[in-house]
């Protein structure tokens, strides 16, 4: 009987110590759902504590659907929370998402608010983006060539001053036209490719403007020739269309459209 009782007692001392073992000896792993739950927690509070960073990155995962349903308008509004607080990637995506009208209708007013902004802190591609606004106006942005060719040339970089050339060269207004700063600007531009369909288009509306038609058919002929070798540049029947006119004796004007 002793010997039972001994072992009986071993017995509940094994059951004791089992119910007595730490928690980690029953831990599971978290899933990756409940990871992603509790990230979410995380930047949720954080965002509401006004955190920008946490802000931008609340309002993507809106306007994304990713680990969230998605929410254009809660979305924008936490994007927009943050490009308050200078937060120039948040003002980007408001600006970029304005500009381009896919999730909500283009707003060139809000893309321009957002993009004086990031100007003002010397971004290139807010001037690159500024300049396409103002060269083409609307949604309460007045169009303006010389704003324009400002925002263009502070991108700096060859298509931007391609762009200004252009503008030299058609801009409606006669009081921002100049033929020969068009023709200089074209010719710089070449020096790096002779063969550049688009630069030579912008040379081409240059002499057009000077009235120097010859030179304006020579060149246009020779624009539409590099096209062929250029095959993703789809624009060969408005290079056809301004070879006509020159051949008419007729300058070129247009308004750059927005990309």
């Amino acid at each position: 009987m002793k010997k039972l009782s001994q072992i009986g007692t071993a017995a509940c001392l094994l059951a004791f110590s089992a119910l007595s073992l730490p928690a980690q000896a029953f831990y599971i792993p978290p899933t990756a759902e409940s990871l992603a739950a509790s990230k979410l927690v995380h930047i949720q509070i954080k965002a509401k504590q006004g955190d920008a960073d946490a802000q931008f990155l609340l309002g993507l995962m809106y306007l994304s659907g990713r680990f969230v349903s998605q929410d254009t308008e809660a979305g924008l509004t936490w994007v927009t929370l943050a490009a308050a607080q200078n937060h120039i990637k948040a003002q980007q995506t408001v600006a970029d998402l304005a500009f381009e009208g896919k999730l909500f209708p283009r707003d060139l007013a809000l893309a321009e608010k957002w993009y004086l902004s990031m100007a003002e802190q010397g971004d290139k591609w807010a001037h690159f983006r500024l300049g396409f606004i103002y060269s083409a106006g609307g949604d309460g942005v007045v169009r303006n060539c010389g704003k324009a060719m400002g925002q263009f040339n502070a991108a700096g970089d060859a298509i931007s001053l391609g762009n200004v050339a252009w503008i030299l060269a058609t801009c409606p207004e006669a009081e921002y036209r100049d033929g020969s700063r068009a023709i200089s600007m074209s010719l710089k531009l070449l020096e790096k490719n002779q063969n550049d369909p688009t630069v030579l288009d912008n040379l081409a509306a240059g002499y057009a403007e000077i009235g120097d038609f010859n030179a304006a058919i020579d060149t246009q002929k020779k624009a539409i020739d590099a096209l062929k070798h250029n095959p993703e540049i789809a624009r060969s029947d408005e290079f056809i269309f301004r070879l006509k006119q020159y051949q008419n004796n007729q300058a070129y004007r247009e308004i750059i459209p927005l990309m």
